[in-house]
């Protein structure tokens, strides 16, 4: 077996059990809400996306969001302009394309499945604000799912999952990374109630 199919064996493993903790996993990171909304805010570089949404992209090229790049990509100024958000980007070693998303009442995200094919990644998915049913619906496999504004999740994104915003100024952080032994270990350091053996 080549280097490059053990790598990919590996990599393989570890979306495997990283599947195996569930299809939707709290992280235990805190961030600073108001902090990330006034920095994103203050960033004159948001793109105009279908259905009444924005986006900011947060790492790769800053006039560009589309997410089926497959190469790594770095953080780039927008980001940088976000200090309350880099401690979580700076855990990472292999980000692939990550951006902010501001959504007003009427946007939404269309059902449909995120298929990497042989560069796995993983989603994680940090809703910032407005999470409550009346403001907000995360749709995952047919069901709706109230998360907590302020956490981290990862996301099994196989699966079928979209949004839908009742209200005004929602935003939330999109992140796609590559899976390595580095970010396994990332994750699997910031799941809760799990104890090291």
């Amino acid at each position: 077996m080549t280097n490059s199919a053990n790598i990919q064996k590996m990599n393989d493993t570890y979306l495997t059990i990283l599947n195996s903790y569930g299809d939707i996993v709290e992280l235990d990171f805190q961030f600073d809400v108001p902090s990330i909304i006034d920095e994103l805010k203050s960033i004159d570089k948001w793109i105009d996306g279908p259905n009444n949404k924005k986006g900011l992209t947060l790492t790769g090229n800053v006039n560009d969001l589309e997410l089926t790049k497959r190469n790594d990509c770095s953080i780039n100024d927008n980001l940088k302009k976000c200090p309350s958000l880099l401690d979580f980007f700076k855990l990472w070693n292999s980000l692939a394309k990550c951006h902010a998303v501001n959504m007003n009442s009427g946007s939404f995200f269309r059902l449909h499945r995120d298929a990497y094919k042989t560069a796995q990644q993983m989603r994680i998915f940090i809703p910032l604000n407005k999470t409550e049913l009346h403001e907000y619906a995360f749709i995952y496999d047919k069901n709706i799912v109230e998360l907590k504004a302020g956490r981290a999740y990862m996301l099994n994104t196989k699966k079928q999952h979209g949004s839908f915003a009742m209200v005004d100024d929602i935003y939330h952080i999109l992140m796609g990374i590559y899976i390595n032994p580095h970010n396994f270990r990332v994750v699997t350091d910031l799941l809760t109630n799990c104890t090291d053996h």
